[in-house]
């Protein structure tokens, strides 16, 4: 599952050609849509610090080069060109997420030589750069998230469960795990990519293919138990994320042009699977969102000749309160 995902993902940010799409704009239910970041590189995978100041996100000069990780003060939006407060520089670094205090980033990297989940140690990130590993060393981990508590959930990538007795070994394309920041004791949920946790961690929302061949999003509780299907449809939904009071989940929605590329674009759902509603269209992309508790909505587009960092807000009763 977890190829068919990253297939799914990594297709829009190379096929799709800006100049022949219709741009990305807003509906009726989100408004004031602005350009956060506005380097000359490729930037994508925003997360939003847990005081809605800072935002992480993944950097890459080009398709072909190797991504690393910065993080940029909110109050910077609107300046050209903004600084970055922290940068993994010459080691790899993607997807990155914050830990529950802010008090640094996990992400995967290469920075200790195998690829591994990896963390910022330090009051904040943007005064150290030292590198600690984050995880058990010994399986892939790749999309992380950390609830309140510090449980960190990720994407295991494919899994093989062996059990005892004569009963056969249960293989898993992609394995959602549990574990806490130094790796010990990780529990494996189930099939699933993609986790995000409801602001209390009361909740998990990941994505997982379904019998139709087709990626969407469900909720569960954080072991697993009372696993709900929220989006269905043609398309492959993904990039879960939760509003900041809980009352709705972000995902975006990649739609195949017909052409050989793809569109994307961003919807909320409550996470009981009612109230669906788009809040960006167009031909482009437009992916991965983030929700802040500043009220906005964080996500990618390439709505220029680059992919950069957006913003919108949510309007009317999909605001948070």
């Amino acid at each position: 599952m977890r190829r068919v995902l990253l297939v799914v993902a990594s297709a829009p940010l190379l096929a799709c050609s800006p100049a022949l799409r219709r741009p990305v704009t807003t509906t009726e239910a989100a408004t004031d849509m602005q350009q956060v970041t506005r380097s000359h590189t490729n930037e994508i995978d925003p997360a939003i610090s847990p005081d809605a100041k800072e935002i992480a996100y993944e950097v890459a000069d080009s398709p072909q080069a190797a991504p690393h990780v910065e993080v940029m003060a909110l109050a910077q939006i609107g300046t050209d060109p903004t600084r970055p407060a922290y940068s993994s520089k010459d080691a790899m670094g993607r997807e990155p997420a914050w830990k529950p205090d802010g008090s640094g980033l996990i992400f995967v990297s290469d920075a200790l030589g195998a690829r591994s989940l990896v963390q910022t140690i330090g009051p904040s990130p943007e005064r150290t750069a030292f590198l600690g590993a984050a995880g058990n060393p010994n399986l892939f981990a790749a999309w992380p998230a950390v609830s309140p508590d510090g449980t960190m959930a990720m994407s295991l990538g494919r899994a093989d469960l062996f059990r005892s007795g004569w009963q056969r070994a249960v293989t898993m394309e992609s394995a959602l795990g549990l574990s806490d920041q130094v790796g010990s004791g990780v529990t494996v949920l189930g099939e699933g990519t993609d986790p995000a946790w409801s602001p209390h961690g009361k909740r998990l929302a990941f994505v997982r293919v379904t019998d139709d061949h087709h990626t969407h999003v469900f909720v569960s509780n954080p072991d697993g138990a009372g696993t709900l299907q929220i989006t269905d449809g043609p398309d492959d939904d993904m990039n879960p994320s939760w509003s900041p009071d809980g009352r709705f989940v972000a995902f975006c929605t990649a739609h195949p042009l017909g052409d050989g590329t793809t569109s994307a674009n961003l919807f909320v759902v409550r996470p009981d699977g009612s109230r669906l509603e788009q809040l960006t269209e167009g031909d482009r992309v437009a992916c991965r969102p983030a929700w802040g508790r500043d009220g906005y909505v964080y996500f990618h587009a390439n709505a220029n000749d680059r992919f950069h960092i957006w913003r919108i807000r949510p309007s009317g009763t999909l605001a948070a309160p």
